[in-house]
């Protein structure tokens, strides 16, 4: 509102933004810029979203449509059929209120919901990071008695959080020092840490997840947001976890580096890992998602599975006031055998 009521001042305003609601909502013009080149200027009355994702991925237009506007290929996944992680009543005075979840190995699990309905709060009470009042947490058929950050690392299960400059990385040091952080336990022997055995783990992971630093010894607050997420996703998967929580993990960087990191969830998943994605983009959610758990009020409100994971199906789920009846067992709604 404030934008529109600068505009109708007589204002110029310049608006940069990832965010196709944002632009449709608040732009009359858009420019797409890829790579430090000029790509397009044009009305965007005149750009529908398939062609508009299509320049700014450099992807052809038959490509976008085909494949839809992120990176994601969820039919790939091949879903564990006994969970690798259980949550069962998960309770928080004022946050969390009986949550329960299963998370199959090969699975992308989304944790859709509006701001204020528990998502985050949910991946940080598996993490041990939110204390809990009631509930419990297994990994692979064993109970985690006391959650905690370090019994949960130790359980398999590791976090992208969601503010990676706040909660994540550390920018004073090298991309090498914020890879090997939650490794240095497993890299050291009688308290003497190996080298040779960090720039094998560093070199590793900065091939595969294409980490786009001078060097390993570059300070990692002056790569790009896109790469800083990416060094922080390094850092949890050096520890070969069961389970991966992230919590939008591509909000803040450059459309380039979000297909990576899409491509890369879809990798992980294929290889075994048992994946939850939260994230406010519902386009992200939908294409990337196997299935889908509904928050509202720190309370689950559905869950879509199969042919429910649409758009129109989640957003009737957002909206609705009534409390959700419990959702039938996804592995029906796939057409699958129950493995209980």
């Amino acid at each position: 509102r404030v934008i529109e009521s600068l505009r109708s001042q007589g204002i110029a305003v310049l608006y940069v933004s990832h965010r196709m609601d944002e632009l449709y909502r608040i732009c009359d013009r858009v420019t797409v810029l890829r790579d430090g080149r000029h790509i397009h200027t044009g009305d965007l009355a005149d750009l529908d979203r398939m062609r508009l994702v299509s320049m700014m991925l450099g992807r052809d237009l038959a490509e976008v449509r085909r494949e839809g506007l992120t990176n994601f290929d969820t039919a790939g996944h091949d879903v564990a059929r006994t969970p690798v992680l259980t949550a069962t009543g998960l309770d928080r005075r004022h946050q969390l209120h009986g949550i329960s979840i299963e998370l199959y190995g090969g699975e992308v699990l989304g944790l859709g919901g509006l701001l204020g309905s528990g998502r985050s709060e949910t991946a940080k009470a598996l993490t041990g990071a939110l204390p809990l009042d009631g509930g419990e947490i297994t990994v692979d058929g064993k109970r985690i008695g006391r959650p905690t950050p370090a019994a949960a690392i130790r359980a398999g299960i590791s976090m992208l959080p969601e503010d990676r400059k706040a909660e994540g990385i550390i920018p004073q040091l090298s991309v090498r020092e914020n890879i090997v952080l939650a490794a240095m336990p497993r890299l050291s022997r009688a308290g003497i840490v190996s080298r040779d055995r960090q720039d094998r783990i560093v070199d590793i992971f900065m091939e595969r997840l294409r980490i786009k630093a001078s060097s390993p010894e570059q300070k990692v607050g002056e790569l790009s947001g896109g790469n800083q997420q990416k060094v922080l996703l390094a850092r949890w998967l050096c520890l070969e976890p069961k389970v991966l929580l992230l919590d939008e993990p591509t909000r803040g960087i450059d459309v380039g580096a979000k297909a990576e990191v899409q491509s890369l969830i879809d990798d992980l998943a294929r290889e075994g890992l048992a994946v939850l994605l939260i994230s406010s983009d519902i386009e992200e959610l939908i294409e990337g998602a196997d299935r889908i758990v509904v928050l509202r009020g720190g309370a689950v409100a559905g869950e879509l599975a199969g042919d429910e994971v649409e758009e129109s199906r989640l957003l009737e789920v957002l909206a609705d006031h009534t409390p959700a009846a419990k959702p039938a067992d996804h592995r029906h709604a796939a057409g699958q055998e129950d493995p209980r």
